[in-house]
């Protein structure tokens, strides 16, 4: 299950109707079904004013090797290329692999 956390610098106009597209363009870009993805958009206006800048953060898509990983920021870059006029100097992605023994909501898996 994929959990993307999204962080930007400038406030999105309708962030009802911007979450729902990013989590049907997060299932393309991952392959994923959309519903077993997970976003969390946060905005975050300190730093500079400068143009739009986002950092995105991917967790929960296991040891995929680079060349995948090169492929998913590619196609989140190009997205917020398109949708925002992102520059790529303005980007950050970040890959997160937690690993099977990480607790769940149910807790470590000595506790279960």
């Amino acid at each position: 299950m994929p959990y993307l956390l999204l962080l930007v610098n400038i406030e999105i106009s309708d962030e009802t109707r911007f979450a729902q597209k990013f989590s049907k363009v997060a299932a393309k870009f991952l392959g994923s079904p959309e519903t077993d993805i997970a976003t969390n958009i946060t905005y975050n206006r300190t730093g500079t004013a400068g143009p739009l800048a986002f950092g995105l953060t991917i967790v929960g898509l296991g040891n995929a090797p680079a060349e995948i990983k090169e492929r998913y920021s590619a196609s989140f870059s190009w997205f917020f290329t398109r949708k925002f006029g992102v520059p790529n100097d303005r980007v950050f992605i970040h890959f997160q692999n937690p690993g099977p023994m990480q607790p769940s909501s149910r807790g470590p898996p000595s506790f279960r």
